[in-house]
């Protein structure tokens, strides 16, 4: 169940009149980024609870539900003004005996919060609810609601409580004792889900489940949405999982680039494609072999490299991550690879007649083609990803063509294939060795 039915009049100086589910973080409304976060936990049927523009956020979700292949219906909260329990109580009665996850339209959360709250098992007459012991980290302390723990389970919540353990994230995993405490608190004029709660919370049927150290964040100021944004974006890079180039140089440009580029309607692909056609072209200006033509063929390689890691982040981004995507840009990165190379090797042999030009060149080319091959070779022939250590991080695609460019620019592409081509037969050897090892068995 989404709570939608809100106005997030704090919000109006960012949304400018559009119902706040549908204003666009990235690319993505909020609304759809709490579908898709939902979707990647394992969760595909909503029921959504509208209230404020009630039409125009409905015709959003249904649009939503077209994109995303899931089941989505509707319940109108007519006292929805009252507050975010009186929204909740509408749907009292269009909800099954089952367990039911529960969270808001404006909540960011990371499907691993998701799936851990999923494990705990609401019983009969319990709820339970996500909480944040990094009380030092969350966003807007002084905005969130508070909580206090004993053995497990939450004994009193509030925004103005002056001593706290943990921190409500808005996420439950409740049973129909949810619209029990809702109800007793409805009857005493108190309309907040926050005073469901704590009437179940006096009675010991709350249960705090342990999500400290998962991404989530309210958007419900101007400043809580730049802050998810921060987020989302600092999310974009790899950390130990990208090559050194990527993660000094690269990555800082990709992801300003993507920022502006979720806003369009570019998809993935077509970046992949992009970066495929800028690197041909930076490839045929280095087989020109000219000094000003290699330098613009160098810098263009380097920006295609740059261009590359924004089709990942855009699917990230915007949830659109597919294994034909990543098929067709680890294809299109050989080929691209083999251009680079070919060109490089073309220009240098023209003036350097012989077969040694070329014999350098075909084995920097299939240095280039074993560094992918290597690691993706172990990982299915063993069930366990290649660690990455400093030699798969040495052998990746940004640093060679980052070289390559280097030496463009001083007018030594073909020696900057030499060194490039060389690192990279080292390392995969060095991974080979490291990686027969690591897989050996009693007997072989």
């Amino acid at each position: 169940m989404i709570l939608a039915a809100g106005e997030g009049s704090r919000l109006e100086q960012v949304r400018n009149g559009t119902p706040k589910p549908a204003l666009k973080l990235l690319g993505l409304s909020l609304a759809e980024r709490t579908i898709t976060n939902c979707n990647a936990a394992g969760i595909h049927r909503f029921l959504v609870v509208l209230g404020h523009q009630a039409d125009q956020v409905r015709a959003h979700y249904q649009e939503i539900a077209s994109r995303r292949d899931c089941d989505i219906k509707f319940v109108i909260a007519e006292d929805w003004k009252l507050g975010n329990g009186a929204s909740a109580l509408a749907a009292a009665d269009k909800l099954d005996d089952a367990p039911f996850l529960l969270t808001m339209s404006d909540h960011l959360i990371a499907p691993s919060l998701i799936e851990k709250i999923l494990r705990a098992h609401p019983e009969q007459g319990e709820i339970c609810l996500a909480v944040d012991r990094d009380m030092a980290g969350v966003f807007d302390v002084e905005d969130v609601t508070k909580v206090v723990t004993l053995d497990g389970h939450i004994v009193s919540i509030g925004k103005s409580l002056e001593e706290w353990d943990a921190a409500d994230t808005g996420v439950f995993f409740c049973s129909d004792a949810l619209f029990s405490g809702l109800k007793r608190a409805h009857e005493q004029e108190k309309h907040s889900l926050t005073d469901g709660v704590r009437d179940l919370a006096e009675a010991g049927k709350v249960n705090a489940v342990d999500v400290t150290g998962e991404d989530w964040i309210d958007v419900d100021t101007p400043e809580a949405f730049g802050e998810a944004r921060r987020r989302l974006l600092a999310s974009l890079t790899k950390g130990n999982e990208d090559g050194y180039v990527s993660l000094r140089l690269n990555r800082p440009l990709s992801t300003r680039l993507s920022a502006h580029l979720a806003t369009t309607r570019i998809t993935p692909n077509q970046i992949t494609v992009i970066s495929f056609l800028i690197c041909l072209t930076g490839a045929g200006l280095l087989s020109v072999g000219m000094f000003a033509t290699g330098v613009i063929g160098g810098l263009l390689v380097q920006a295609a490299s740059v261009i590359d890691g924004c089709d990942g982040e855009i699917a990230r981004l915007k949830h659109l991550s597919s294994p034909r995507g990543a098929w067709l840009d680890t294809v299109l990165d050989r080929y691209a690879d083999m251009a680079v190379a070919l060109a490089i090797t073309l220009a240098f042999a023209a003036v350097h007649p012989g077969p040694l030009p070329w014999i350098i060149g075909f084995l920097a080319a299939f240095g280039f083609i074993l560094a992918s091959y290597v690691t993706k070779e172990f990982g299915i022939r063993t069930g366990k990803p290649y660690p990455n250590d400093v030699l798969n991080r040495l052998k990746r695609r940004d640093l060679r063509i980052f070289i390559i460019c280097l030496g463009a620019v001083v007018a030594r592409p073909f020696e900057a294939l030499m060194i490039a081509g060389a690192l990279t037969h080292i390392c995969v050897i060095g991974i080979f060795i490291k990686g027969w090892k690591r897989s050996a068995s009693p007997g072989r």
